[in-house]
């Protein structure tokens, strides 16, 4: 069917444009209580809402057979093999900026968002916590220490790593040696938007993000809860007419973090920020007494018991779904709301366009299982795409025209 290709086409180009800092999942697969393994459970359950429970960005990795690995969640290429040696933090990115293999030499030391992006918390201490399979040189335990491009904002004789021994992210003197592996590809940017509903998009990763209130009342910035109570407030809250809110995993919660800040480590579009610690919905794979936490100080990612109480800001959108306990379901089209279609947006919901769309997606793309994930795929994305189009008027237009360009080609296949 062309006009499904055309659509096919049209729907995956238009998050390409707007998640080029996309957040891959964390890897974590199995649910915890505040101290064992349990099953995962039903919404409403005391436990429910936790990492395992949600499928964002499922990792995924290409080993292109010249010393290359392209992650093809956030299109980095990263060096397999990292060398053998160690350097001090200024050896190390002179190193990758003079590196040349598999014929390009537009090679980086990462920043410590991307390298992050590595970390694989289904792997229990002493690792190492990343994809051997496509990485196997990565040593665990205590020589997994890896630097990243960032230096601590308020002390830049330190600079940020990654402990692929547990995952941790902390600073390392610029004196120490340390490992190192090269990355190249274009950086995400931090741009992100006040929605001016008690709400804050972030056009490049997809997400949503509660802003807190200063007020006494439930949001309020100074409310602390135990990893249990972060779960529940999430699952709960809502806001600007949203009701799927939920607690971020630790890559999804590092990812608003700016390492060129200190106290808080945040964007000042954000109002009311404590610079304190922050729970994600990810249990440490070592040890389920304790789960992963954001310190919005500086950025250090670390974790501390269930029990303890920190802070909590919830999250929506971005690529996520829903799990259930034994499978991955689809979600049936005539169960998508319309209100998050740019399409609506931009035609009206009862014009000929929208009457044209809506009719291709139930007749043509639901009668199979590729056109049902192209819907899913579709919705999943739309929160971002329409704060896109709202932010930059050029997006917008251009949206417009793709989508007026292949009408005529949708109105054949609906005939």
């Amino acid at each position: 069917m062309k006009g499904l290709l055309l659509l096919s086409a049209v729907l995956l180009a238009l998050p390409c444009m707007t998640f080029a800092g996309a957040v891959p999942d964390t890897g974590q697969a199995d649910c915890y209580n505040d101290a064992n393994y349990i099953a995962c459970q039903s919404p409403g359950g005391d436990y429910y809402g936790q990492d395992a429970q949600y499928s964002c960005n499922p990792r995924s990795y290409t080993d292109l057979g010249t010393g290359i690995v392209r992650d093809n969640i956030t299109d980095l290429e990263w060096q397999q093999n990292s060398p053998y040696d160690t350097y001090r933090w200024q050896e190390a990115v002179d190193y990758c900026n003079n590196l040349e293999l598999g014929g390009h030499s537009d090679w980086r030391l990462p920043s410590i968002k991307e390298l992050s992006t590595l970390v694989d918390s289904s792997i229990p201490d002493p690792g190492p916590t990343v994809n051997v399979a496509y990485f196997p040189d990565t040593v665990g335990s205590a020589y997994s220490d890896y630097w990243s491009s960032d230096a601590e904002a308020h002390n830049t004789s330190y600079a940020w790593i990654v402990h692929f021994g547990d995952g941790s992210v902390k600073t390392s003197a610029k004196i120490n040696r340390l490992n190192v592996r090269a990355v190249r590809g274009e950086q995400a940017s931090d741009s992100i938007v006040d929605n001016g509903d008690g709400t804050i998009t972030d056009p490049g990763t997809g997400l949503m993000w509660e802003i807190k209130t200063d007020d006494g009342g439930p949001r309020d910035l100074d409310n602390a809860c135990t990893w249990q109570e972060a779960l529940a407030y999430c699952e709960n809250l809502a806001l600007a007419d949203y009701d799927d809110w939920r607690l971020p995993n630790r890559n999804e919660l590092q990812s608003l973090i700016d390492y060129g800040r200190y106290g808080p480590s945040i964007d000042p579009v954000f109002p009311y920020v404590r610079p304190s610690s922050f729970w994600s919905s990810t249990t440490n794979a070592d040890n389920p007494l304790v789960a992963w936490l954001v310190n919005f100080y500086d950025g250090d990612v670390s974790f501390i018991s269930k029990s303890g109480d920190s802070y909590v800001r919830a999250v929506r959108a971005g690529q996520c779904r829903v799990l259930t306990t034994t499978s991955t379901t689809s979600i049936p089209p005539t169960t998508i709301p319309d209100d998050n279609c740019p399409s609506k947006k931009l035609y009206g919901g009862q014009s000929e366009e929208t009457e044209l769309l809506r009719e291709f997606r139930d007749s043509v793309l639901s009668k199979t299982a590729e056109g049902q994930e192209i819907i899913k795929l579709y919705y999943l994305w739309s929160p971002a795409i329409l704060a896109a189009m709202e932010r930059d008027e050029a997006f917008r237009n251009w949206v417009k025209e793709t989508i007026d360009s292949i009408l005529p080609v949708i109105e054949s296949e609906v005939e």
